[in-house]
Formats: structure tokens, sequence, C-alpha cells
């Protein structure tokens, strides 16, 4: 990992971050705290489909177990519920919870909810050794994203658990005004745009307007997978991260400039 110094390669230079609204706080803090400077572009935004939801929250009455594998898939549930009066902690009472990855597991601690299970890898194959551990679901409810794939639901299946998938909410583009991004595009003013997901790329082009603008900084992607994706849309990948985080990005970034620099 680059150490978080006054000479690291990242002092001063600026880089656009991507995440959703809510995800962008802790991002920009890791990239500050590096020297560089935050700015701030979300261009993944979340659409609530709260009919969808409030057939899952029904659910929930026969249902032993709930699953969440992103914070996005907590937030939206936790929306439903203020949107009809409702606490999220008394919706779950009495279920167990399971949450794939450390982030999601702490937006469930934030909003007061205990999680029973943290799969120690962070994968499809770890959940399925986690239940395995713990002890098997009889009826498992699962909050996803409405273009999620059904591959998790078709291998918890397989291990005999009955699963109901709820379509809780779609990911959508920010229609905000990118203006003033588009300016500094345009005048070399940013160095550097962190994508960590397919849909974060599509967007970023949907915003921008122009891949030639688009291409103007030194394009950052969390994985190979997500690079030739990037690719075949027309962006030109400089930096791939070693491995899936925002950190390893950085990291890898700052790598990148430093053997780069003149």
């Amino acid at each position: 990992m680059i150490t978080h110094m006054s000479s690291s390669p990242l002092k001063g230079k600026h880089i656009l971050l991507t995440r959703a609204e809510h995800q962008l706080a802790s991002l920009s803090r890791e990239v500050c705290s590096r020297g560089a400077v935050a700015i701030d572009f979300p261009c993944l935004g979340l659409e609530l489909l709260s009919h969808a939801v409030e057939e899952g929250a029904r659910s929930l009455q026969v249902c032993s177990d709930v699953l969440f594998t992103s914070t996005n898939g907590v937030l939206s549930l936790d929306a439903f519920c203020r949107e009809n009066s409702q606490e999220l902690k008394a919706l779950l009472t009495g279920k167990r919870i399971a949450a794939v990855g450390e982030q999601t597991a702490a937006a469930l601690a934030e909003l007061g909810i205990h999680v029973d299970i943290v799969p120690a890898l962070a994968s499809q194959e770890g959940l399925v050794n986690a239940y395995a551990t713990h002890g098997l679901p009889t009826r498992l409810l699962f909050f996803r994203a409405e273009e999620g794939s059904n591959r998790l639901a078709e291998a918890l299946q397989k291990q005999g658990i009955s699963v109901e998938t709820i379509a809780a909410y779609r990911t959508v583009c920010p229609a905000k005004d990118a203006t003033e991004i588009i300016a500094m595009l345009k005048a070399s003013r940013i160095d550097a745009v962190l994508l960590g997901s397919t849909k974060a790329v599509r967007f970023y082009l949907q915003r921008i307007g122009s891949i030639e603008l688009a291409n103007l900084p030194a394009v950052v992607v969390i994985s190979a997978q997500m690079a030739e994706a990037a690719e075949k849309l027309g962006l030109r990948v400089q930096v791939v991260a070693k491995n899936a985080s925002f950190e390893s990005m950085l990291d890898t970034l700052a790598e990148y400039f430093d053997a780069n620099r003149s």
C-alpha cells in the first residue's frame, strides 16, 4: 500500500469520484488523506421499486432469514420503511440477517440492526460456506437490484434453500447538470476518474456526452473484467486495480503517476 505522505504521487491530483451520492463521503476522505483533491460526480442513482419491496415486506412474516449483498439493498428497504412510517429494525426483528461484505454489514449496523452472518469471503462461495457453518435457512428473503444476477439465488437453491428474490431497486443515471465537470475536463483540470462498476462507466459516458472528453483523465477501473467492458464502450483504461477495492484503485493510480513523472 502506498503511504500517505506529502511526497505521495497523488498529491495535488484532481480525482473524479463516480460512486452513488451516499457512498462518496468515505471515498472522498480517503482521496484527501493521500493529498489529492476529490471531485464528486455521482454517476449512480437509486430508484426504489416500492411495489416489489412492499411484497417483500409481507414475505418477511414467513421467512427465517434475510440476505443483503449491498449497501444499496439496505438503503432501499430503509427508504421504503421511512416512506411508510415504519422502522427497519422493527421490521427485521426475529429474522437471522446475513450481509455480504463489511460495508453492507456496517450499513445495517448504523441502522441498529444486528448482523448474524458475515461471510469471511465476500462472494457466492463464501456465503454458501457460511450458511453451511451456521445452518441453512428454512426460507430466505434476498433483497437486491432489479438488474442483479440470479446466480447467487440459484446456488443457494441447489443447497436446498427456499429463496425468494426481491428486486428492491434499480440503478439509474443521475439527471443533475454536468456543465461544471465538462468544463473542468475541457480545461484539463481533472487528472483521473475512478470507475467501480460497468454501470458507472455507462453513466459516466452518458453524463459527459463525449467519449473524447471522457478519455482525457487517466481512467481507473476496479478489475480486469471491468477494464474489458469499459474498453468495449470506448474508454482507454490506463489503470486496473490489483484488488477489487477503491483503496487498491488509489494505490495503483499512485504507482501509475509515480512511473509517469516527468
